[in-house]
């Protein structure tokens, strides 16, 4: 009983560790809004000192970008499945807690659109 206790504790803390961060923001091209975008950081399991996150984004235009990051780093450039970038630069509020403890970011894609987003 005990073990079945432990490992279901174990069980709920490694799923809430990979749970999605959601970031909020809008797209804009010059001074034309273009809507709101969908963006999230999830952890992913690790061992190492710093946390890898996997950060997707998907743009009012429906282009998705996904790529991935560790949380000492402050950049990174994403992919959407038809070869366009889309470059962010995060801002966390803490180094040691990643993505969850908040913050703001900036993106540019390929095409010129801005992307703005807090978290």
């Amino acid at each position: 009983m005990t073990y079945r206790i432990i490992f279901l504790i174990t069980l709920l803390m490694t799923l809430a560790a990979c749970a999605a961060v959601p970031m909020n923001g809008d797209v804009t091209i010059g001074d034309s809004d273009l809507g709101s975008a969908k963006m999230s950081a999830t952890r992913n399991p690790t061992l190492k000192s710093h946390a890898t996150y996997s950060i997707v984004s998907e743009l009012p235009d429906g282009a998705v970008y996904k790529g991935k990051i560790q949380s000492d780093l402050k950049s990174v450039t994403m992919f959407s499945n038809d070869g366009k970038s889309m470059k962010c630069n995060f801002k966390v509020n803490d180094l040691v807690k990643g993505f969850e403890s908040g913050g703001t970011g900036s993106c540019t894609t390929s095409e010129g659109q801005n992307l703005n987003v807090k978290f």
